[in-house]
């Protein structure tokens, strides 16, 4: 897959599974064994612990969806978004940019930006060193 499909792929299949062992499925499909996520809370390397990340948001906001919002620009193997999420049929509780590296038609790095002006930025003077768990747990956008 290029770098466009990839995070088409992210954003309306993968980081929605509710059901993580489908989600892993998918995963292997589409991403590198050695795959990394760069977020606000931290950084996961491998395919089980981004999936582990992913089964909590999902705990958390089962509900919400992603949109990718314009365009996505690619440049050779590197693709670049801007998206928002929330319930359906609402106005978005964040917002944020994602940036990914595709090798050999899999996801190799994704970096996740959150704006700060958004509910799910770094609030409460929380640190991306506290580590995913606690970012996740904090962020007003899922409470």
């Amino acid at each position: 897959m290029t770098a466009a499909e990839l995070m088409h792929h992210n954003f309306n299949e993968i980081f929605i599974e509710l059901d993580p062992v489908k989600r892993e499925a998918m995963m292997r499909n589409a991403y590198t064994e050695d795959c990394v996520w760069i977020h606000p809370g931290g950084r996961l390397v491998g395919i089980a612990a981004i999936n582990e990340a992913a089964s909590e948001i999902r705990k958390r906001i089962p509900e919400y969806r992603y949109k990718v919002v314009g365009d996505i620009h690619t440049m050779h193997n590197v693709g670049m978004c801007r998206w928002g999420s929330g319930l359906p049929d609402q106005p978005f509780r964040y917002t944020g940019t994602d940036v990914l590296e595709e090798r050999d038609g899999r996801v190799a790095v994704f970096y996740t930006f959150i704006d700060s002006g958004t509910s799910a930025g770094l609030v409460d003077g929380i640190r991306p060193s506290l580590g995913w768990k606690t970012w996740l747990t904090r962020s007003s956008a899922i409470r």
